[in-house]
């Protein structure tokens, strides 16, 4: 069996979350499970001039055409990544040069966000048909993939490769104009489109419906999702996929507290009081917080966005932080109204609080490292790889208890000698305030049960072995049919 996975982003040269961690990870995983994968998204020039990172020609693909544009498009094969699988980067400069994956420095998605699909899927399917290799499985993630997959149905015959979908989020679901037809997608896929939902098309739906079957990140977060969409065409196309939920993990050589790096200092179970301390100084220093005993460290990591919660931030915390009771680092791109609400905190509050718009590999390392708390007041975490992060540095997160949250985290207030974190029990600026306060409390008042659960974090297995299980399974129903 030969699998080819399709993303926008791959860890940690391009990646805005949990999906370029997943795509580095997951592939290389079930490689070494003995099913060999390819990886392939768009060419982002600016990142892999800044990473460094060297290409070679693979093949031409001419000129694709959508929404009346012409651009040449070729693919190339990234060296140097580090990785064991092979990872193809489809280029074309006037669609993917843009500086940002998804988004523009105002953190505004682009405008032609769904022709890019429609030219990543025509170019995708182009080079398998001419001189790409064969595949038996192609494993697709999110909007994105949904017009690489309705191609490849459509050209598949009867010894085509099995399509899977992956949903790591259904809230951004590429919604489509009633006009169709600039996209160049196969006929009969726009027409089954148009028929199945003539009122609310969109890419997510159009690459379920040319799926076999479907998985998203959590088991939790696959009954949220039959819940919510149950009356609609994506509900029915979830349905028809046969919508599983496999919890996913991560790359524990990649998050490996105990690891000599340049950023972090190592530490492990034994140590670990010690080792956040002396990662909390290298972090002070580095980003110019205050260095002064007494104040827990609250760390966040990711997209920060309406969904994530992170509009509750500011006013939730602020108090605490008027008190010098908490420091607080953020790492990760802002929506315009939560990155004014994150300048104007950190203008009231200039010594304990800092946020890094863009993702730093070695800055997230010490964060990680040196924080207490990881806060997660999410309104949909389809997995979240964030905490499991977290947990494997002893940092406890602080998590509303959706999708895979509510499956990776065990509550400390309701299962005191087995909680690794805690559950936020209302997405309100209230309920993240409460929380937190009963996180420091805890960590003021009973440090030995606070230090015992870092310790139960830490010792958990969130490596991807459990998910290949599952993921091989799949892979094998799938290809046999």
């Amino acid at each position: 069996m030969r699998c080819l996975f399709i993303t926008q982003e791959y860890a940690p040269l391009f990646t805005e979350g949990g999906l370029g961690l997943t795509s580095r990870a997951l592939p290389a995983a079930m490689q070494r499970r003995g099913i060999p994968h390819d990886v392939v998204l768009p060419y982002y020039p600016w990142l892999l001039d800044r990473a460094g990172c060297r290409t070679e020609a693979v093949c031409s693909l001419g000129e694709v055409v959508v929404a009346g544009r012409s651009a040449h498009a070729e693919v190339r094969r990234l060296l140097d990544h580090g990785g064991p699988c092979d990872v193809y980067l489809i280029r074309s400069d006037s669609w993917y040069d843009r500086g940002g994956i998804y988004r523009d420095a105002r953190y505004q998605e682009f405008g032609d966000a769904r022709e890019r699909a429609a030219f990543f899927g025509i170019c995708v399917n182009r080079w398998l048909a001419r001189q790409g290799p064969s595949y038996d499985l192609v494993h697709g993630n999110d909007w994105q993939s949904g017009p690489a997959l309705a191609h490849l149905r459509a050209d598949r015959g009867d010894r085509g490769p099995a399509l899977l979908m992956q949903v790591h989020s259904a809230v951004h679901q590429g919604p489509l104009p009633g006009d169709l037809s600039g996209l160049g997608l196969p006929e009969d896929a726009s027409a089954e489109l148009r028929r199945v939902a003539p009122d609310e098309p969109s890419l997510l739906l159009l690459g379920l419906l040319a799926a076999d079957r479907a998985v998203t990140c959590s088991p939790t977060y696959a009954r949220e999702l039959a819940a919510a969409y149950a009356a609609s065409p994506l509900g029915s196309a979830l349905a028809g996929c046969a919508l599983t939920g496999i919890v996913a993990g991560i790359d524990q050589d990649l998050w490996n507290p105990a690891a000599v790096g340049v950023a972090t200092s190592p530490y492990s179970a034994a140590d670990v009081t010690a080792g956040k301390l002396r990662n909390r100084r290298l972090l002070r220093d580095r980003l110019g917080l205050a260095d002064r005993e007494g104040p827990a460290l609250v760390g966040i990591c990711g997209r920060l966005v309406r969904e994530k919660g992170i509009d509750l931030i500011a006013e939730a915390l602020d108090p605490l932080l008027r008190a010098r009771r908490i420091q607080l680092v953020l790492i990760g791109p802002a929506e315009d109204s939560i990155r004014e609400d994150l300048r104007a905190l950190h203008d009231r509050h200039p010594d304990d609080v800092r946020h890094l718009p863009a993702f730093d590999q070695e800055t997230a390392w010490l964060l990680y490292a040196a924080s207490d708390f990881a806060l997660m007041p999410s309104r949909e975490e389809p997995c979240g790889l964030n905490q499991l992060i977290a947990m494997r540095y002893g940092t406890l997160p602080l998590v509303t208890p959706v999708g895979g949250l509510a499956d990776t985290v065990e509550d400390i207030e309701r299962r005191p000698h087995e909680g690794t974190g805690w559950f936020i029990p209302k997405c309100t600026a209230q309920a993240v305030a409460e929380t937190v306060e009963q996180a420091l409390e805890r960590l003021r008042g009973e440090p030995g049960a606070v230090l015992e659960a870092r310790r139960r974090a830490m010792a958990r297995d969130w490596s991807w072995a459990e998910s290949t299980t599952g993921f091989v399974g799949l892979y094998a129903r799938l290809v046999a049919g």
